[in-house]
């Protein structure tokens, strides 16, 4: 791992589908609200699948 935090998001089968590394905190405004919709876009497909 090269940042902190990072985030790896496995599907059902265990394979690695997304590394996320870095983290955007509420004081970044838009980037926060960005990062926090595209991690549950990310959550919902892995769900659905």
């Amino acid at each position: 791992m090269l940042a902190f935090p990072t985030t790896i998001f496995l599907d059902k089968k265990g394979n690695v589908r997304k590394i996320h590394t870095g983290f955007a905190g509420p004081g970044t405004g838009k980037y926060y609200e960005e990062e926090i919709a595209g991690f549950n876009r990310e959550v919902d497909k892995l769900l659905k699948e």
